[in-house]
């Protein structure tokens, strides 16, 4: 039997160990259990210790973790930037449990409980509106589950996963520290339980038949311009003004937007920056991508790239119905970058607006990329109604799974997202998977999807992250109740 004396040790190897498995990385598959298996042991661990030695070790457990994990994401040439890049990132993981080493011994039985999830929500959910790691796309991992579970995304967002989750860790670790003793801690797992069925049951008849609106559905394709014979994957294309063959590139997509008609494919949605042209250019880019679309009687989606001689460009996405009429001229609004580096040294950033159109096959919204990793944003889309979102992509490092799906169900709108140098897929308003397709696996680029051309509406959409602000709230709370804690101590 290991001694008491070592249970800190391996608490601290095996939190760190598994929660490795939870980042994407070329060294360690995505097992989606870890961001729920690992924060117990961390958590077990830090109340374990002194509050310096705690918070020194948790920082470097981080640390550690997200290097080890993430080495070599973004390639040999910038080893050192992600270095930088992992461990501020492992800093910002590490404070909730910095503060609930600080603040839980103060506070007795549920209230105890709650600490962990009431902080780890709130720094979280701040950190994803403003700071260098803007975007939910770094706690994205948290939405992990049953297709039951995640329909608590339409009222809470992806807080819900973090809150539930995080309380989960906290209530073994009171078990724990109770030594399991069912008559102290039956009223804290009662109603811990009591919660999980409630959100199971939710999404298992949200989910049903009964509360699927009745609804045609449309056949959507999905297109990547794949690499030439012989050439890799590049992020070229989407940090570098480098323009593209015109005529080729045209013929391309011209080829591929035939082939998905002569499927019956009545919307046509390619990738991010599929071609990128001069400013003089973008009108014959137009005139070409109305043609297109009139010939093969579609609707067709394009993201592009287009460039003045001096200054800054745009990174678009256009909707041209099939009579060759413009429905949406949308610009990227959330860039990859900030200042001289990534996009926004080539990219201007368009207006916080999530343009909309009205379609035979159902409000039709546009998006791009990165755009789908801010929530409040997106939520645009649900008070809007939209029905589909189309939101052209284009990966680096490479996507490996469906990223940003959670905002379909938070919306309830179908999402359909072509991807360059990663996972395309389409998903329906509930979230679940109609089609995908790995970039490093498809002979043409194309992915087919029959979608509903209607979603539903939702409560998230509505009230918006309220979740994340109470737990803001409650955080404030718990430090000044931890305040007035420690100056009573001092006086008495």
């Amino acid at each position: 039997m290991i001694k008491n004396k070592y249970l800190p040790i391996l608490w601290f190897f095996l939190g760190f160990g598994i929660f490795m498995f939870s980042r994407s990385s070329k060294i360690l598959p995505f097992i989606g259990i870890a961001i729920i298996v690992a924060p117990i042991f961390i958590l077990g661990f830090v109340r374990t210790q002194t509050p310096k030695k705690g918070i020194f070790l948790t920082i470097l457990g981080f640390i550690l973790s997200f290097n080890i994990a993430l080495w070599g994401l973004y390639g040999d040439e910038s080893l050192i930037l992600g270095v930088i890049s992992s461990s501020m990132l492992a800093i910002i993981y590490s404070l909730p449990y910095i503060a609930d080493r600080l603040i839980y011994p103060k506070l007795k039985e549920i209230l105890s409980t709650l600490t962990f999830p009431i902080i780890t929500t709130a720094i979280y959910f701040l950190i994803s509106l403003e700071g260098p790691f803007d975007g939910s796309v770094y706690f994205a991992v948290f939405g992990y589950g049953h297709l039951y579970f995640k329909q608590i995304a339409s009222i809470a967002g992806l807080w819900g996963f973090v809150f539930i989750f995080s309380w989960f860790a906290s209530v073994i670790n009171y078990s724990w520290e109770n030594g399991f003793n069912w008559g102290k801690i039956r009223r804290v797992t009662l109603l811990f339980l009591s919660t999980l069925l409630i959100i199971i049951l939710f999404g298992a008849i949200k989910t049903s038949s009964l509360m699927s609106p009745k609804s045609d559905t449309v056949k959507i394709a999905s297109i990547i311009l794949l690499p030439g014979e012989g050439k890799d994957w590049h992020p070229e294309g989407l940090f570098s003004k480098a323009l593209s063959p015109f005529e080729e590139t045209i013929s391309k997509i011209e080829t591929l937007t035939k082939k998905a008609a002569s499927n019956n494919a009545k919307i046509v949605a390619f990738q991010e920056t599929s071609i990128k042209v001069s400013e003089e250019n973008e009108t014959k880019l137009l005139n070409y991508l109305k043609k297109i679309a009139k010939e093969n009687d579609i609707y067709f989606s394009l993201g592009y790239g287009v460039y003045p001689e001096k200054g800054k460009g745009w990174n678009k996405h256009v909707l041209i119905n099939n009579k060759g009429e413009s429905e949406i001229d949308y610009r990227k609004r959330y860039l990859k970058g900030f200042g001289d580096v990534g996009e926004s040294a080539i990219y201007k950033k368009g207006p916080e607006v999530i343009q909309t159109t009205d379609t035979p096959y159902g409000i039709i919204g546009a998006s791009i990329c990165r755009d789908t990793e801010f929530p409040p944003y997106m939520r645009q889309a649900g008070k809007k109604n939209v029905d589909i979102m189309l939101n052209p992509s284009y990966d680096y490092p490479k996507s490996t799974g469906p990223s940003n799906s959670l905002r379909a169900i938070e919306n309830g709108f179908s999402l359909i997202r072509p991807v360059y140098n990663g996972y395309s897929y389409a998903v329906d308003y509930n979230g679940k998977i109609l089609a995908h397709m790995d970039s490093d696996k498809t002979e043409d680029g194309i992915m087919y999807a029959d979608v509903p051309n209607k979603g539903v509406k939702t409560l998230y959409s509505i009230i918006g992250d309220i979740l994340g602000w109470l737990c803001v709230l409650g955080f404030v709370t718990f430090v000044v109740i931890s305040i007035i804690g420690r100056v009573y101590k001092k006086r008495n």
